[in-house]
């Protein structure tokens, strides 16, 4: 009997990092630098797919030594001998192999893509649906001073993003709401805004935030996770009252989660991370679940390495249900080192 040369024979790991241009500052959390894990899956005949995994302590729980040590020491040994030939069995293990550490499986669900790409001789956009060439990234403003923000608001306009991802959470909403305000003073209308509280309001925060920020009539395309990402009854509930669009993103993580929040009625739209979901193959899922109820999808990152970015811009080309990416962090290294994406100004392709 002849061996199958989809069987998984290697598995090996290493540390990448690039410092950031500037720190990237959230309501959760402050980041330096791009930190990454990369796994290489090599199988029986040769072929090697490469994956990579970003940790945030705030958001999935890990770190870049326990997400090492997961990859190696608990995923790696029982993948070697599964085959690609039963994509389903392999995925199986992959996510019920251990609980939580989903950066660690979305590495080896990113490799895993890669070699199907391989195999196939299709582009990984045109394995997974192929429905766009590009996408317009949003560049995302971290919480810092106020004439901080507006200075790096303009700079951004001035390179060509028509979008805006805005951070705020930390301070009073009054505050909160007039950073965005002079945001979308300096760069006038024709510039969206999203704006992103990380869990950082209360209800009674958020109802006043929403109704200042409506108040203000700016170009808001949505308002993401105002709420714990816990409380899908409140979230359903300003919902409810909300003239905004609310964005779900740390209330997402799995499948079953998204399931949750479509029954609970929580969101106008969801923030999907590879990171956050263990890879391509539960992201799919997810986006599939949300296009079947009606809500339409954001991919966005972590602060990650260029080939978990670029599995996550061929998914978000991929699918007709993702609206908007959040993918920015290719440019926010202080050395570009793209060689998988392209870019012409916020427009993004593999």
């Amino acid at each position: 009997m002849n061996e199958d040369q989809l069987k998984i024979v290697d598995v090996q790991t290493r540390l990448t990092e690039a410092p950031l241009k500037r720190p990237f500052v959230t309501h959760l959390h402050q980041v330096s630098a791009i930190r990454a894990v990369q796994v290489q899956v090599t199988l029986r005949n040769g072929m090697v797919g490469i994956g990579a995994a970003t940790p945030n302590e705030q958001v999935t729980g890990d770190t870049i030594a326990s997400l090492k040590e997961v990859a190696e020491s608990v995923i790696a040994p029982e993948l070697i001998g599964l085959s690609l030939g039963h994509l389903e069995t392999l995925m199986g293990r992959l996510n019920s192999v251990i609980r939580y550490n989903e950066p660690a499986k979305a590495a080896f669900d990113i490799a895993i893509y890669d070699l199907q790409s391989q195999i196939s001789g299709l582009p990984l956009t045109t394995l997974l649906g192929g429905a766009k060439h590009a996408m317009a990234t949003d560049y995302t403003i971290s919480i810092g001073p106020q004439a901080q923000m507006v200075n790096e608001a303009r700079q951004l306009v001035r390179d060509g993003f028509t979008a805006l991802k805005v951070k705020i959470g930390n301070q009073p909403v009054q505050e909160d709401v007039a950073i965005v305000t002079a945001i979308a003073d300096a760069v006038g209308p024709q510039v969206a805004l999203r704006i992103d509280v990380n869990q950082g309001w209360n209800y009674k925060e958020a109802l006043l935030g929403i109704k200042m920020l409506a108040d203000a009539n700016l170009n808001i395309s949505f308002l993401e996770q105002p709420l714990p990402a816990a409380d899908l009854l409140g979230l359903a509930k300003l919902r409810a009252e909300s003239i905004l669009p609310i964005m779900l993103d740390e209330s997402v993580f799995s499948p079953a989660d998204a399931l949750q929040v479509i029954k609970a009625g929580a969101a106008d739209l969801v923030n999907i991370k590879l990171m956050k979901s263990g890879g391509l193959y539960n992201a799919t899922i997810i986006n599939q679940l949300c296009a079947t109820a009606g809500i339409p999808c954001m991919v966005g990152c972590m602060i990650e390495a260029e080939e978990s970015l670029a599995a996550a811009l061929a998914f978000a080309n991929a699918h007709e249900n993702v609206h908007f990416i959040d993918l920015d962090s290719c440019f926010m290294a202080k050395e570009d080192q793209l060689t998988k994406i392209k870019h012409q100004g916020p427009k993004l392709w593999l």
